[in-house]
């Protein structure tokens, strides 16, 4: 029989219908898939009468652990290597669901090395790097000191944190920084940008990037976005810019729907 074939599909993100033609036509032809409950709900029409399995968050990554204990993570990954192994050798197709773009900080991303001797095929999608620059509306490697962009995450603001990414090295190539959702402590952000950004620079958060009765983008600058902020706690679904490209995104501090 022949052997099957092993995709990693995008979905996208916030709204379904952010979805790829591709992806959508992946996704028809799997004969068994592998989602998130809520990728499953959201998707429900197109994975009618397939065998779905669900799939843990950060599968056959570190990030699982933070999610389940080591046993319920072992016993996952133990399922899921089987059952995905089974259906290929039998010449089906299988379909992992991931949202975003599977490559930068990609939830699923950990099916892409567990299967490597399977060839598996990733089918881009729409990145919340992608939704929420859209939101801003202004090209963001516009910068008066840069033309750079740099993709990181909030974990590298912590003070014990000391690699050759930390946030005040990356800070001080005066690059446009976007950061992606990881429980991002914003006074520590800006603590750390403050360093080498001048106060005035300014900064940008994009809310629910996508989800378009939703998203909403709030707009400062690094001295002003704390007490413009307050207490308020961002979403997980959450980016944050800063750099002088965004010179261009009126500083009104207003919360735009």
């Amino acid at each position: 029989m022949n052997k099957g074939s092993f995709y990693l599909v995008s979905v996208g993100v916030g709204d379904p219908d952010n979805i790829t033609i591709k992806a959508h036509k992946t996704i028809q032809q799997a004969d068994i898939v592998f989602a998130s409950s809520t990728r499953q709900a959201l998707f429900a029409e197109l994975l009618a009468g397939k065998e779905i399995h669900d799939v843990g968050h950060g599968m056959f990554t570190p990030m699982q652990r933070r999610h389940m204990s080591e046993d319920e993570a072992a016993a996952l990954e133990a399922s899921t290597r089987t059952t995905i192994r089974e259906a290929i050798a039998a010449g089906k197709t299988v379909a992992v669901l991931d949202y975003g773009d599977p490559a930068v900080y990609g939830p699923q991303s950990g099916f892409m090395n567990e299967f490597r001797d399977l060839s598996p095929v990733v089918i881009p999608g729409i990145s919340s790097f992608n939704a929420a620059n859209a939101v801003l509306a202004t090209d963001i490697t516009d910068g008066l000191e840069s033309q750079s962009v740099t993709l990181t995450i909030a974990k590298q603001a912590y003070d014990d944190y000391d690699g050759p990414d930390a946030l005040p090295r990356l800070a001080a190539t005066r690059a446009t920084l976007a950061f992606f959702t990881m429980k991002t402590n914003l006074a520590d952000v800006v603590q750390q940008l403050s360093r080498s950004y001048p106060a005035s620079t300014p900064i940008a958060i994009v809310l629910h990037a996508g989800s378009y009765q939703q998203q909403r983008l709030v707009r400062a600058t690094l001295d002003t976005i704390l007490a413009h902020m307050g207490d308020t706690p961002l979403p997980f679904e959450h980016m944050i810019y800063v750099g002088d490209a965004l010179r261009d995104v009126p500083v009104n501090h207003q919360e735009q729907e």
